[in-house]
């Protein structure tokens, strides 16, 4: 049997993501998180990919695994006092749940104190910064702060490989 994705978005940049990851078009639909439009924490953005997830394959019960792709912000106040930037993918079959983790990437601590304090979203800071339009859509603050050496698909494309894999494996039965 074919495996078809539903994920739980309608981001240019998360489709791209599924499709490097797995070389197959997902059923992309809108659903909500159930989280902050911008998490920040690692807890906050992976319960955001999970509902994300659960949410798409609800949506679309064809579809063989429901995907939920969340960007979030979290502070280490343990050991750099630094904020990053993270990307989670969770997968979820209906029965079966696995979570990937993109790329932990430090961002300028005045961007994540700007998101924190004025309450915005990540995307539209870079926007700023960067003079465009829908960046998330887009190479994301990962583009931006690498000069395009890392963009937001692939970081997503590694955590949807992470998710993904426990799935494909026989070495998880």
């Amino acid at each position: 049997m074919e495996t078809t994705y539903v994920l739980g978005t309608t981001n240019q940049a998360k489709r791209s993501a599924v499709v490097l990851a797995t070389g197959v078009e997902p059923i992309c639909v809108k659903v909500p998180s159930e989280v902050s439009d911008q998490p920040l924490s690692e807890n906050e953005t992976t319960l955001g990919a999970i509902n994300r997830a659960k949410n798409a394959l609800l949506s679309c019960p064809a579809a063989t695994i429901g995907l939920g792709l969340e960007g979030g912000l979290h502070f280490d106040d343990l050991f750099t006092k630094q904020w990053y930037l993270l990307s989670v993918c969770a997968a979820w079959d209906g029965k079966h749940l696995y979570v990937g983790k993109g790329l932990y990437f430090p961002i300028p601590n005045q961007v994540g104190e700007l998101v924190k304090t004025q309450g915005i979203e990540l995307k539209t800071v870079i926007d700023q910064l960067s003079g465009t339009t829908e960046s998330n859509h887009k190479e994301g603050a990962y583009g931006l702060f690498t000069n395009g050496s890392i963009t937001r698909a692939n970081v997503f494309r590694d955590a949807v490989i992470a998710a993904l894999t426990p799935f494909g494996s026989p070495l998880y039965q």
